[in-house]
């Protein structure tokens, strides 16, 4: 069996066949032992559960948030992070994010950019926030393990 057809018949893309393949996971053409491991990686590519696995390991969460929110800065990540591990019914007052911002980055944070942080980690709480991937959806906290 060919790259194609393992493209067709177990739904996983085409470059990441290949990539499995460079890195020397399968060999192609594929033999039994590829097309066993693709069968099983084709019925784990579309489980919402196996993605938010995947990216809320300890050392992928700074990329996951990076993928998640790339349109935070690192400050702003920084401080979404800090809302998020808190347990929900404790608040953190806005002066207390800020000294944490100064000391850590030597940066300033307005008190609305705080309130607007507050806001998306409230979403990402009640699981209103969702990443959609082909045709599945995930949640946010599903992926971050909230």
């Amino acid at each position: 069996m060919n790259q194609k057809e393992a493209t067709a018949a177990f739904g996983i893309p085409e470059n990441v066949i290949g990539r499995m393949a460079k890195e020397g996971l399968i060999s192609l053409p594929l033999d039994d032992d590829g097309v066993r491991a693709l069968s099983v990686l084709g019925q784990l590519w579309d489980k919402h559960w196996f993605i938010a696995a995947a990216l809320k390991a300890k050392r992928a969460r700074e990329r996951t948030m990076l993928l998640l929110f790339p349109e935070y800065s690192k400050v702003d990540r920084y401080l979404l992070n800090t809302l998020l591990n808190e347990d929900g019914r404790r608040y953190l007052a806005t002066s207390l994010l800020q000294y944490r911002v100064r000391m850590a980055f030597g940066a300033y944070v307005d008190a609305q950019r705080i309130q607007g942080l507050r806001k998306a980690a409230a979403k990402i709480r009640g699981r209103k926030m969702k990443l959609t991937v082909g045709k599945v959806s995930i949640s946010y906290a599903d992926i971050l393990g909230l």
